[in-house]
């Protein structure tokens, strides 16, 4: 789908714990994807995407780290593009994008890449990096631009892959031409957690805000109204969060005890069964990071196979969480590479040449179907991330008996376990 071809690009915390009530003295808490406590999942949502506030009011955006990165981003090179792609939203996103009409996949697209999008194929070339030693990580340097802080007041955007010139960010004051958190980072001071001070001159109106690593289809807008006007208090705001929240997952839960109870899954119309390596339900919101099912018993050398939904790796004897970004000291952001490369004798798939998730020219074939070859048991072996449309359907073999343990790289919630006998 149009929907689920943009939000697949790049592609745990509870709601109740630390997500729906305000931590601080914010007028309005917004939660920045979401994992829930039954069966882990990934949204390219922002709940609520929409609050209102007062001048000089702070905004907390509340990040749940389920592997996925994010940012906060407005100014009005933001809002002239989200004038331009919201009503192509509406009108196209549910459509497949074979039924979208080229002239509006061009508009979209132009919009989008004015503000240099993760999903925009960018021409910005990776730092120079020697050679890793063997067991080293290796990292492509993100567009700065993006990735770090970064305060634009007036014209257009730097040039990447460098950083913005000013990265500290003072209070919002709604006339900025780009206003970006960066990747909001996981760990470390300030964990998950972007505050979005409002500066007490702010003129009130609609400030539309997205993520620039997912795309618009990840957006919402902070409506500021005159000190005068009453603003819903939080108890509110967290009540519609809820709602929110509960309504975007019940394709999730439906799709979840499906796939549990009968072995199946609906996708694109078509049945499949199988085990599965992530699943994505109807409506394309997110991703649901679940291995199903979560154990499984095979014999030595008996092929055991994976279906496949949404960006995934199967990764065994994984030595320690391996983040997808990375953050530097001097605060340099980056891709680990190792996340996306098989590994520990794992096949090279043939990558697309276009963007994850994009049909046409140079995207991913419809499925993929990969022999993984057989694991002895021994070291870190993996898949790799693997995309396709459609699915993915991952072979693998076992040559030694014993009980594996297993995870999808950049999905910490995502683990299951293979016992292999005699």
């Amino acid at each position: 789908m149009f929907t689920g071809s943009l939000r697949a690009t790049f592609v745990a915390t509870l709601l109740v714990a630390s997500g729906c009530v305000s931590g601080s003295n914010s007028a309005a808490t917004i939660l920045v994807d979401f994992s829930h406590d039954e069966f882990a999942t990934q949204f390219i949502r922002y709940f609520p995407d929409r609050v209102q506030v007062h001048p000089g009011d702070t905004v907390t955006f509340r990040q749940t780290w389920t592997g996925e990165p994010h940012t906060v981003t407005l100014g009005g090179l933001v809002q002239d593009m989200l004038g331009v792609v919201r009503p192509l939203i509406e009108e196209y996103g549910d459509r497949p994008e074979s039924e979208v009409p080229p002239a509006i996949l061009e508009t979209y697209y132009e919009a989008t890449c004015s503000v240099r999008t993760m999903e925009c194929d960018e021409e910005a070339e990776p730092t120079e990096e020697p050679a890793a030693d063997e067991g080293e990580v290796v990292s492509d340097v993100l567009d700065q631009v993006i990735a770090q802080p970064c305060l634009v007041v007036d014209g257009d955007l730097p040039p990447g892959p460098g950083p913005c010139e000013v990265r500290d960010l003072p209070a919002f004051a709604g006339t900025e031409s780009y206003y970006n958190s960066g990747i909001i980072p996981y760990e470390g001071p300030g964990e998950n957690v972007f505050e979005l001070k409002l500066s007490e001159e702010i003129s009130p109106g609609e400030y539309g805000f997205y993520c620039a690593v997912h795309g618009p289809f990840q957006a919402g807008v902070i409506e500021v109204v005159p000190e005068d006007r009453e603003i819903p208090p939080p108890a509110d705001v967290s009540a519609r969060t809820r709602r929110e929240v509960n309504e975007a997952l019940e394709p999730f839960r439906t799709a979840f005890e499906a796939a549990q109870r009968e072995g199946t899954f609906v996708y694109g119309g078509e049945t499949f069964a199988g085990n599965f390596s992530g699943l994505v339900p109807a409506g394309d919101t997110g991703l649901l990071n679940e291995f199903v099912p979560k154990e499984l018993d095979v014999n030595v050398g008996e092929p055991v196979t994976w279906l496949m939904f949404g960006p995934h790796s199967i990764s065994f004897d994984v030595p320690e969480y391996f983040p997808i970004v990375e953050f530097g000291q001097d605060g340099t952001v980056s891709f680990n590479e190792a996340v996306w490369l098989p590994a520990g004798g794992a096949p090279e798939v043939p990558e697309p040449d276009g963007p994850p998730g994009i049909e046409g020219d140079g995207g991913p074939p419809p499925s993929v179907v990969v022999d993984g070859g057989t694991y002895d048991g021994s070291g870190f072996w993996s898949t790799g991330v693997l995309y396709s449309d459609s699915h993915v359907e991952y072979t693998l073999r076992f040559s030694t008996p014993g009980t594996y343990e297993y995870a999808c790289l950049i999905h910490p919630p995502m683990v299951g376990t293979v016992r292999v006998n005699e």
